[in-house]
């Protein structure tokens, strides 16, 4: 699948059907976008059309703690949907205050020339989002340059299907309905650092990283499964979790440490894939470090003794 970040793109890749969104999660509703593009698109290419950084980022500044899946496993997931090509495009002032016809008719229609544009049913664009799905309907009719399909609203027993509300549960510690909608686990990549090796010292081997950048998940102890990225490591590994700041060490900034089973190999530097299954318990300050010791072990014991894995 080709990655373009430009809308000047090879002849070839005119004429598609092109699926417009963020798509951040590639959530359930995402799919059905996405499927629906494949679905009309005939002989047709597929695109995607999405932005970095997120509008909503851009306007408010808020990049960290917001994401819920990085480029690279948006990527993978479109490319197992059937997408041919993804126009990942820097989102800037230009499109910012880019009238909605004239990015229609600058952008789809003269540069992309697309065939069919396929978006979701809140769908907005243009200058003060002043373009949304009625603008793109009235001018598909209007003109006939493209074909236009909206894809509704999709609720699972009357529940959003939303990234905003995907949001929300991971900050509520409703890591299950997260990944429901998500129709997968949460899963987030981020290097090792080196950290104060605390965790060893109380006979814990751990992997630190810093997920600042995602969703700012709420604190608390994880079961999950890990693999590790470009390395001779081929298998995926079972472990569990603490994400917060680590009250009994009077720690105050967020960090994910990872501690993998039947695993004692040196990974500093290395990418780490986490999909987070299910969350054990909230993050609490322990009267000393031996209490911590004891509740890690009855964690571990939960995770194996449920046969989670």
């Amino acid at each position: 699948m080709k990655v373009f970040r430009s809308f000047t793109i090879p002849k070839t890749y005119l004429n598609s059907v092109i699926a417009i969104g963020n798509f951040d999660g590639v959530h359930i509703g995402h799919q059905e976008v996405i499927k629906k593009a494949v679905r009309v698109s005939n002989k047709n290419k597929v695109g995607v059309l999405t932005f970095e950084p997120h509008p909503k980022c851009f306007f408010r500044k808020e990049f960290f703690f917001f994401r819920l899946s990085p480029f690279r496993i948006k990527y993978l997931l479109l490319k197992e949907m059937g997408i041919d090509f993804i126009l990942n495009i820097k989102f800037n002032t230009h499109l910012v205050n880019l009238n909605p016809r004239d990015f229609i008719e600058n952008i789809l229609v003269k540069k992309l020339k697309v065939s069919h544009v396929v978006t979701g049913f809140d769908f907005v664009f243009g200058n003060q989002q002043s373009g949304n799905v009625k603008t793109m309907n009235a001018y598909s009719k209007e003109t006939g340059n493209f074909l236009f399909t909206e894809v509704p609203e999709l609720r699972i027993n009357e529940t959003e299907i939303s990234s905003s509300q995907i949001r929300q549960c991971l900050r509520n510690g409703k890591l299950i309905e997260a990944n429901r909608i998500l129709s997968r686990n949460w899963q987030i990549i981020s290097r090792v650092i080196s950290g104060n090796k605390q965790a060893r010292e109380i006979g814990f081997k751990t992997a630190n990283m810093k997920i600042n950048d995602y969703c700012n998940l709420q604190y608390g102890v994880y079961y999950v499964n890990v693999e590790i990225l470009n390395s001779k490591f081929q298998k995926t590994f079972e472990g569990i979790a603490n994400y917060g700041v680590k009250p009994t060490f009077d720690k105050n900034e967020p960090l994910l440490e990872v501690h993998l089973f039947d695993f004692d190999e040196n990974i500093y530097g290395k990418k780490l894939k986490v999909d987070f299954i299910k969350q054990i318990r909230k993050e609490k300050k322990f009267p000393s470090i031996e209490k911590l010791k004891d509740q890690i072990i009855k964690d571990i014991k939960i995770v194996k003794n449920d046969r989670l894995f």
